[in-house]
């Protein structure tokens, strides 16, 4: 004969299930990663329109900077914190700040790469 669980123990059991998978993301929440600015098309753009998206890729450049610090800082707390509880820190949060190092080093290369593009253009555009 099955035995039924309380309704508690099992809201308990799926509330720490869904939490076990959410971990890794809660772990990295302090860290803000920052909107990449829009591209701006340097053939039509004006001069302040470029110098606008200049100051617009080079705060994103920093908050970048700032966002993957915080990053590898949170991870380094936790494995102090782990160690410090003499247990081994979740493989699945250094996973997840791998993966939002990497989206956001990938960010910022497609950022100056679209930049240097209308750069370019804006040069082609505007021969002096």
């Amino acid at each position: 004969m099955k035995r039924k669980l309380p309704m508690k123990r099992k809201l308990a059991w799926a509330l720490s299930a869904v939490l076990g998978f959410a971990a890794p993301s809660l772990a990295l929440a302090e860290c803000q990663r920052p909107t990449a600015p829009a591209a701006v098309n340097g053939s039509t753009a004006t001069l302040q329109e470029m110098m606008t998206a200049k100051q617009g890729v080079s705060g994103f450049m920093t908050a970048s900077d700032d966002y993957q610090a915080c990053l590898i800082k949170e991870v380094a707390d936790q494995k102090e914190a782990a160690k410090a509880a003499k247990t081994k820190l979740d493989p699945a949060i250094a996973k997840a700040a791998d993966a939002r190092l990497s989206e956001n080093q990938a960010d910022k290369e497609r950022v100056g790469a679209d930049f240097n593009t209308a750069a370019k253009a804006y040069k082609a555009a505007h021969p002096s």
